[in-house]
């Protein structure tokens, strides 16, 4: 009997590995999602704000019509809002899925790491922002946004000089959102090396051996 439970010792330790190797390579995986996601959803935002100006630079045949009887400015303030509009409503989805992810992530690294308190404590930080940001700042964001998107450039607003406080804030938990998934991502790197100094090719045969016993 203690002969028997030697042999299946090194088929528990090498299933835990390769659990553990699975489940860091998805959590890898929904890094380099979210990277990607954050990535377009920053050019997005940014460029469609500059097609407007693109579009009444430079309108076509059809399009000159309607803008001239609008006006420049009118016509600006109307492609903003539509602009305006479609960006709120992709960050809303946006930040709904960033929750998901968190979640997800915390989950699985909680398997990928065994539990290290260090990423568990990076990914309830990243959580917590992200929950903030939509329950909280972009609401808010929202909210002055459209009393705004009518409101002329040069006229004096409140509301205005809020909205841009909310949306400088946004902006640095956005970067503070991106260093720590860069956190996340550096100590697991650290930890797959110190990782596969550990594992024993030996137990990599045992393992394939009693599998296909």
């Amino acid at each position: 009997m203690m002969e028997r439970r030697d042999l299946c010792a090194p088929i528990r330790y090498n299933r835990s590995v390769s659990l553990t190797m699975h489940t860091r390579r998805l959590s890898t995986l929904i890094l380099g999602i979210w990277t990607g996601l954050a990535v377009a959803m920053m050019f997005v935002a940014i460029q469609n704000f500059h097609g407007v100006d693109r579009l009444l630079e430079a309108p076509s045949s059809a399009a000159k019509s309607p803008i001239d009887s609008l006006g420049h400015d009118g016509a600006r303030a109307l492609l903003r809002y539509q602009i305006s509009e479609l960006n709120r409503f992709y960050f809303d989805w946006y930040e709904t899925a960033e929750i998901a992810l968190a979640v997800f992530l915390t989950f699985n690294l909680l398997f990928a790491t065994n539990g290290n308190k260090a990423m568990l404590l990076l990914c309830g930080s990243v959580l917590t922002l992200l929950l903030f940001q939509h329950f909280w700042l972009t609401p808010e964001i929202t909210y002055l946004g459209r009393l705004i998107d009518f409101v002329p450039k040069d006229t004096p607003s409140a509301a205005r000089s809020r909205f841009w406080s909310f949306h400088t804030a946004y902006s640095v938990l956005e970067i503070v959102k991106i260093a720590l998934l860069a956190a996340i991502a550096v100590k697991m790197l650290v930890r797959g090396d110190r990782r596969r100094n550990i594992i024993r090719p030996s137990d990599l045969v045992e393992e394939s051996y009693f599998e296909v016993r």
